[in-house]
């Protein structure tokens, strides 16, 4: 594995701290640790052969796992994170998918739900990689409030005009309702952003997602001895497939509530 963060619960086979550490970017140049994150990011690229020498033992029979800030700005406001990633794909012949995470408790908020939306547009179109985004601590999903319509209406983005009701009752102005309507018709025009869900405590979740990954990256199909799963374990029925991807979820995770709309 491969991380950048000060503090993790595993052991990582790479520590990009081994090369520049964050504290002392921000200590010797005055940044923040936003700003400190973009040096930091801007110094991997300027020295991506040192990562290429750290990651190219582990090439064989290993799964790679980037560890990468949340910070947006790193995404899709620049384009140092990018390059590090093309740069890895055209040496090492890496195949890599970008699994964009989300809490989930964000849907609770129609405001918030149409700004994860916008910000997993905007990473789709930045990175230009096969994608997933994830609704993660799916099992937190109604810490902040019941949701206003069925899980499914948040992975699949359905017809957004249904929030505009909500959004209606909303205190704030007319001026940031008509806004967010609008972005809603770009987020629609796009039709690019659908949700998968995630419960790491919850392995057959987390094994789910590592099959979608090996699906959208096209691993499955390359014949690969030991891929992380088997084409005929994915080739399962439409049916039962969005009956575990969005059903059986919120039979888990979601309280009954007879005042649930109807999305359909």
């Amino acid at each position: 594995m491969v991380s950048p963060n000060e503090e993790y619960s595993y052991e990582c086979a790479v520590n990009i701290e081994d090369l520049v550490k964050l504290s002392d970017v921000m200590v010797e140049h005055s940044l923040g640790p936003n700003g400190g994150l973009v040096y930091c990011m801007d110094y991997l690229e300027k020295n991506i052969d040192w990562l290429e020498a750290k990651l190219e033992p582990l090439l064989k029979d290993h799964y790679l796992l980037f560890d990468f800030p949340g910070q947006v700005e790193l995404f899709f406001l620049h384009s140092n994170a990018k390059n590090v990633i093309m740069k890895l794909i055209k040496k090492l012949n890496l195949r890599l998918t970008a699994v964009h995470l989300i809490d989930a408790h964000l849907c609770s908020d129609p405001g918030k739900y149409i700004s994860a939306l916008l910000l997993s547009l905007s990473t789709m179109l930045h990175l230009e990689l096969p994608h997933i985004n994830v609704l993660s601590k799916i099992d937190l999903i109604e810490s902040y409030g019941k949701l206003a319509f069925n899980l499914d209406f948040y992975t699949d983005v359905q017809d957004l005009s249904h929030l505009q009701y909500h959004l209606d009752q909303d205190p704030r102005s007319a001026k940031y309702r008509k806004l967010t309507k609008e972005l809603c018709e770009v987020i629609e025009n796009f039709s690019l952003v659908s949700f998968s869900t995630l419960d790491i405590q919850d392995k057959e979740s987390v094994g789910n997602l590592v099959k979608l990954i090996d699906k959208c990256n096209g691993y499955i199909f390359t014949g690969i001895e030991g891929s992380a799963v088997e084409f005929s374990k994915i080739a399962v029925g439409a049916v039962d497939w969005d009956y575990y991807r969005v059903a059986a979820v919120q039979e888990k995770y979601m309280k009954d509530d007879e005042n649930i709309d109807d999305n359909e």
